[in-house]
């Protein structure tokens, strides 16, 4: 096997561990505390980030290779099995294995988002409760009725002449 290729499908096996740990992260968010979500969702974004310096190391490679537009179009699904070059199976084989994670990763990731979106609605609802809440009258009093002589009011200075 070509050198360039088994570089690649070790970069593409990188790309797949990256997956995994993208679903980690995922069903993390899906099952975690509301205070851990961000965490989560940052891990989730540096994977991604990573993966997406992969990605460009494949490409690079592809660049210099005189299949390597075949090879591109393996990588992005668009390559039916029966015209694949033998010599190109194993990139098309890392690249299925892929797209099945994928696959896969799409309800849980659904499913994060969905608990994200539970997640704010609680806290809005949250805040609304507080601002009509006794202490956010008590507060709207307190800032209508404040004697502090540097506050301006519409423009004006409150000081007394």
């Amino acid at each position: 096997m070509d050198e360039r290729i088994e570089k690649i499908c070790g970069l593409l096996d990188k790309i797949k561990d990256y997956l995994l740990e993208f679903e980690k992260e995922t069903i993390e968010i899906i099952t975690c505390d509301s205070e851990a979500i961000e965490e989560h969702s940052q891990n989730r974004v540096t994977i991604t980030e990573k993966m997406d310096s992969v990605f460009k190391v494949i490409d690079e490679i592809c660049k210099d290779m005189e299949r390597g537009g075949e090879i591109r179009k393996i990588i992005r699904n668009v390559a039916d099995f029966t015209t694949v070059d033998p010599e190109l199976e194993p990139v098309f084989f890392k690249a299925q294995s892929i797209f099945s994670l994928l696959s896969r990763l799409k309800d849980s990731d659904v499913q994060a988002f969905s608990r994200v979106n539970i997640e704010k609605d609680m806290l809005l609802k949250k805040i609304r409760e507080m601002n009509t809440g006794q202490e956010a009258k008590a507060a709207k009093f307190k800032i209508g009725t404040d004697t502090n002589e540097n506050k301006a009011y519409l423009g004006f200075s409150k000081k007394t002449v």
